[in-house]
């Protein structure tokens, strides 16, 4: 029996949601906000879902695709080529490697995943931007967007999660 032309939509929206969604925070990421203090320091949501999908769905979140939207944040950006898209690489590795300590397991555990993954991409992203721009930068917005990023990442956490849960009920 061939599925129907909605079952066949269903799927393929199934397996580009993860695509779908980091693009989504890519967009809301790089858009002007008019809040003062997070000019310098907005939440890492693409990174949010990286770890997030890279973690609980890491068939559809290759990496060859996660070094492409690194790349579209580097060139949306305008930050050095190549930085958000290492960065991100490394957040997708990280998870894999550590895959088997994280699914499964209460929140707390997985957030504190995601305080080293993030720990480790803010301090890359702000190595790297200083040795390729071959002068030092303040780190404290970057300290800054990590604090905004640990505190947001419930949330954030808990709505790739119902949409996790919604797709596997289905």
């Amino acid at each position: 029996m061939t599925p129907s032309l909605i079952q066949r939509l269903d799927g393929w929206g199934r397996t580009f949601s993860p695509f779908a969604i980091c693009l989504l925070l890519i967009l809301i990421s790089l858009a002007p906000l008019r809040v003062p203090i997070l000019t310098t320091a907005s939440p890492l949501l693409p990174l949010m879902a990286v770890y997030h999908f890279g973690l609980f769905r890491p068939t559809l979140l290759p990496h060859w695709l996660v070094l492409l939207l690194g790349l579209l944040i580097d060139l949306l950006a305008g930050s050095p080529v190549g930085v958000n898209a290492v960065v991100l690489l490394m957040v997708r590795h990280f998870v894999e490697a550590n895959q088997r300590f994280l699914v499964d397991k209460p929140f707390m555990v997985i957030w504190f995943g995601y305080a080293l993954a993030s720990a480790g991409a803010v301090a890359g992203t702000w190595a790297l931007i200083c040795f390729l721009l071959w002068a030092p930068i303040d780190p404290r917005p970057a300290i800054f967007q990590y604090l905004i990023a640990l505190a947001f990442y419930p949330l954030a956490g808990w709505v790739f999660g119902r949409s996790q849960a919604k797709t596997r009920a289905a």
